[in-house]
């Protein structure tokens, strides 16, 4: 079999995303990507009602992925392009009752207090049935508008999003005819939470939605203000900040305004949300917290590392009050958030870059405690892709801890995808298809066969997800795995030179695939990525293309995890002379 061409060091963007400026829930800003929500009861909770929104599907602006993100396990091949973890976004139920407890009708006030009693069971449709018998029965409009908010409720904990907007709507309507603010601002954020939670058929469509999510909470931040409603304005916040962190942004400096204002409002429901007032709501808004800042975008790898370390502080808070045996879903949820801010911490020394994996996996497996794949089989799915990612960033002693590492990364994925199958989860089972080819191609080999077959399976998965990521339909994700079929074909041995120039010519397609979606004004990080993948691959081959490419990637240097100085060689040998001109240049640009 013909020997490979002498390697030539090309970086993995999957894996060192999280370290110089990757985005750990990179599709948030975007929005483009769909979610699962799950709704969690919360017993005793001493602020509003709660729920939790898991963000999978990636497509940002900034990154590629949705809450998810890949990291680096040091100078491994090739740019990958992948988001890694899924982040989960708790938010608020609101809860008003508006002196329906004290109706003058007693039939109201029983049917009432019944339908509560069921819907602190947990016993949905039974309180619903009561909640519907209290409107047959009331006539007052402040008093129906309450109820309509507690039947919207109902609709919202069985996941029936679009009754449950029926129903808010209506309330509004009635709350507007009694001339009730708080009651109008109640059925708003409601409205506003079932507009982030209602099915999407595509990626405008749902960035539809969380725009009208976003403009409905507004509204009722314009009632619920911190001196007169604290509790409802901190509610509000905290489910503004979640619209903001999926509000689709047509740019990446849109996208960082975007997280920037999340941010802000989850700041300032923490001004009400004391831990020592109330710890679930404190708990809740420190998740999401860390999720903003785990997202927001950075000009420098030290600010990126503060950012970072600041979601590390929020999540930890959370798990304060989120302890297993109290509240078992949330505490995975945050376990999970927090493996992937870990898996995304920037580190001085490869021992620290260790650690900080290490770390991330054990709170993936903390989570998968909980996350059983019978009972949870999303979550479950979830935090096997993420625990995936961690084992192919950990850096490892010898090539045989290498393969240990990527081996059992393979068995993550496979499990993932054993709930992630492509007629349920189309847009999941593509990103964890991604990741398995990645896994594939890093996976060491002894011999040129054993390494082929890798290769060609990786292919195989690269070829998979593309079944999904269409260019119209996920361009980001689109680009992002063809970069990498790309590096695959790139890495495939070949038995005759006609087989090694085919694979070349196959390589390059797929880069130049990507390079049409990683325009270098709208992604300059992912543009320079895959200019420097094709043009070190066309270096000894055709010298003037690849020179062009060279000098685009470094023209974009400080993108790449080692500031473009793996570039330097490829770019003496197809552009001779350009590399040292450019120090020598007194503004150091050289054409």
């Amino acid at each position: 079999m013909e020997s490979e061409p002498a390697a030539r060091v090309f970086f993995d963007w999957e894996l060192w995303q999280q370290i110089v400026g990757g985005v750990v829930v990179a599709a948030i800003v975007a929005g483009t990507g769909f979610l699962i929500a799950r709704i969690f009861r919360r017993r005793g909770s001493s602020g509003p009602q709660s729920g939790s929104v898991t963000v999978t599907g990636p497509n940002s602006p900034q990154g590629a992925g949705a809450a998810q993100t890949v990291n680096t396990g040091g100078s491994i091949g090739n740019i990958v392009i992948e988001p890694g973890g899924t982040a989960i976004f708790n938010f608020n139920v609101v809860d008003y009752q508006d002196g329906v407890p004290s109706a003058p009708n007693p039939d109201v006030r029983q049917r009432f207090a019944e339908g509560r009693a069921l819907y602190e069971q947990g016993d949905f449709p039974a309180a619903l049935a009561k909640f519907t018998e209290c409107i047959a029965l009331e006539s007052d409009p402040e008093k129906l508008g309450a109820i309509h908010i507690q039947a919207g409720n109902c609709h919202y904990e069985m996941s029936a999003f679009i009754k449950a907007s029926e129903s808010y709507a209506t309330a509004l309507r009635e709350a507007r005819r009694a001339n009730d603010k708080q009651g109008e601002a109640s059925a708003l954020s409601g409205l506003g939470n079932t507009f982030m939670l209602r099915p999407a058929p595509s990626g405008t469509a749902r960035g539809d939605n969380v725009r009208q999510a976003v403009k409905h909470y507004r509204k009722a931040l314009a009632v619920f203000t911190k001196d007169e409603y604290p509790v409802d304005c901190a509610m509000t916040q905290n489910n503004l900040g979640t619209a903001y962190c999926h509000l689709p942004a047509a740019t990446p400096d849109e996208g960082a305004e975007n997280v920037r204002k999340a941010v802000a409002c989850y700041q300032a429901a923490l001004e009400i949300y004391r831990k020592d007032e109330y710890p679930v709501d404190y708990a809740m808004t420190q998740n999401n917290l860390g999720n903003a800042y785990a997202a927001l975008p950075a000009a420098t790898a030290e600010e990126r590392a503060e950012n970072v370390r600041k979601a590390v502080a929020c999540f930890e808070g959370a798990l304060e009050i989120y302890r297993k045996d109290e509240y078992p879903l949330d505490y995975a949820g945050t376990q999970n958030n927090l493996g992937n801010v870990y898996n995304a911490l920037p580190a001085a020394t490869p021992a620290e870059r260790a650690e900080n994996v290490r770390e991330a996996v054990a709170c993936y497996q903390a989570a998968l405690e909980i996350y059983r794949k019978d009972e949870y089989p999303v979550d479950y799915a979830m935090t096997q892709n993420n625990l995936g990612n961690a084992y192919r960033a950990l850096p490892a002693a010898t090539p045989e801890e290498r393969a240990e590492n990527v081996k059992k990364a393979i068995v993550c994925y496979e499990a993932a995808l054993e709930i992630r199958r492509r007629d349920e989860y189309p847009v999941e089972y593509a990103m964890t298809q991604n990741n398995l080819g990645n896994a594939y191609r890093d996976l060491p080999a002894t011999t040129s066969e054993e390494r082929a077959e890798n290769v060609k399976k990786a292919i195989v998965c690269c070829e998979a997800a593309l079944e999904i990521r269409r260019r119209d339909e996920y361009p980001v994700e689109y680009a992002m795995t063809q970069n990498n079929l790309g590096n695959a074909y790139r890495d495939l041995p070949a038995t005759t030179p006609a087989e090694r120039a085919e694979n070349v010519r196959k390589a390059v397609v797929c880069y130049r695939a990507a390079l049409e979606i990683y325009r270098k004004d709208e992604y300059p990080q992912y543009y320079c990525n895959t200019a420097a993948n094709l043009g070190m691959l066309l270096t000894g081959i055709d010298n003037d293309e690849a020179c062009r490419w060279l000098k685009e990637a470094y023209a974009l240097r400080q993108y790449l995890p080692d500031q473009g100085k793996r570039l330097e060689e490829c770019m003496e040998e197809a552009c001779p002379g350009y590399t040292s001109r450019l120090n020598t240049s007194p503004t150091g640009v050289f054409g």
